[in-house]
């Protein structure tokens, strides 16, 4: 590239200064031409002619410094009667030359030095060619730091593109200043690494997770299994174990699989109060007395109805399972929306808060559970641009508040 760019310029120089050269030098003729026409017709209008002969009236004669490095001669035929400013030129080479036509045949001729018009052209080369290596040099100047500019952020996507085909997702390329192509493609690359660094957790999350807990209700069936063709269990004593099991890995799949999921569809504006009047109705009606919606109920966000109804669903049940007082969900907005839900439980101890949200971490073993639902939640906040957040209530209890990006409405 740097070549091609050197030879391009060089060639832009030579041509620039060549059809310089030739205009430089029709304008230097044309401007000659109308100075040697003008003084032969002046020197013409000071010649006498008369009865064969040819006078000169010296009041009319343009003064020598007005003549300059011009010749003037007035001959008939061969024959040579006046000569005027020093002796005519015989060659051709050095000269421009005229001729104007006087009474009684008579021929003015003129001749005009044109060693200042090569001496302006020689000049005009010499600037040419002094101007083509400082002009080069410029060049390679601008160059070097053109391709320090283009290459620098090149190399971080070459270094990044490396790094993520060996599954190794480095922190985003640096962005360059402005709004050109290479910022667009920095910031595409950074999206698109973004996006496959999340499709690869989520399939090694997925694999980790399976192989965690599925080995307990797996390896439970196969005890039964086992039990039954030893003859050591009867039918009807491994039914209820071995539908628990089955149970329990369908439970897990479910968990896994939307933990794992990510949406395909564009996200769409979504009204926070009906998502959880859905949760509401789909609660058990002795639980769902015991909950109080508050707050700006009609706020909006954007997402994906169907997440954000597993996200505040998981959050509701888990509530209500650690409450048995009241639970109440309050939704208030600012720059984001924010969704508390308050109960009254026992609340987590301070060490564990921070960790809440990690798959299969149980804050209270005894109770039933996978540990998936807080961690679903997370992901869903992450998905949706948010962030979910944990503390203990000074009254007793746990707030958990999820908070999502609001929508903004447009006025015209």
């Amino acid at each position: 590239m740097l070549l091609s760019l050197l030879a391009v310029v060089l060639l832009t120089a030579l041509l620039v200064g060549g059809l310089g050269f030739v205009q430089f030098r029709d304008t230097l003729n044309r401007e000659a031409r109308r100075n040697l026409e003008s003084l032969t017709y002046a020197v013409a209008q000071a010649l006498l002619i008369s009865s064969g002969q040819v006078g000169l009236n010296p009041d009319r004669l343009p003064r020598l410094a007005e003549l300059g490095s011009s010749r003037f001669r007035v001959i008939r035929g061969e024959q040579v009667f006046l000569e005027i400013g020093g002796r005519f030129p015989t060659e051709a080479v050095g000269w421009l030359k005229s001729e104007r036509a006087l009474a009684e045949g008579f021929v003015l001729q003129g001749a005009l030095e044109t060693r200042t018009q090569r001496e302006a052209l020689q000049a005009f080369w010499r600037t040419e060619l002094l101007a083509l290596p400082v002009s080069l040099l410029l060049v390679l100047l601008v160059v070097y730091l053109l391709h320090g500019y283009l290459m620098w952020p090149l190399r971080y996507l070459t270094d990044a593109a490396h790094a993520i085909a060996q599954q190794r997702f480095p922190k985003p390329v640096p962005v360059p200043p402005g709004r050109d192509e290479l910022a667009d493609l920095a910031n595409s690359f950074n999206r698109m690494a973004r996006a496959v660094e999340g499709y690869l957790e989520r399939e090694r999350n997925f694999s980790r997770y399976t192989s965690h807990e599925l080995r307990t209700p797996l390896a439970t069936l196969r005890a039964q299994v086992e039990a039954l063709e030893q003859g050591l269990l009867s039918l009807e004593e491994s039914l209820p174990a071995i539908k628990g099991s089955l149970e329990r890995l369908e439970r897990l799949l479910a968990g896994l699989l939307a933990l794992t999921r990510s949406p395909q569809k564009e996200p769409q504006p979504v009204e926070v109060g009906k998502v959880l009047g859905w949760v509401v109705q789909n609660c058990p009606p002795e639980e769902r007395a015991r909950l109080i919606l508050e707050g700006e109920l009609r706020a909006q966000v954007l997402g994906y109805e169907e997440l954000l109804q597993q996200a505040l669903g998981n959050l509701v049940s888990n509530a209500l399972k650690f409450s048995q007082g009241s639970v109440r969900v309050e939704v208030a907005q600012g720059t984001m929306v924010h969704i508390r839900v308050l109960d009254r439980g026992p609340g987590v101890p301070e060490e564990m808060l921070s960790r809440l949200g990690e798959p299969f971490l149980r804050a209270h073993p005894r109770l039933e559970g996978m540990g998936l639902g807080l961690a679903l939640v997370r992901h869903i906040a992450a998905l949706l641009g948010g962030s979910l957040e944990f503390r203990n209530r000074a009254e007793g209890g746990l707030e958990a508040t999820l908070s999502l990006p609001r929508l903004e409405v447009k006025r015209v």
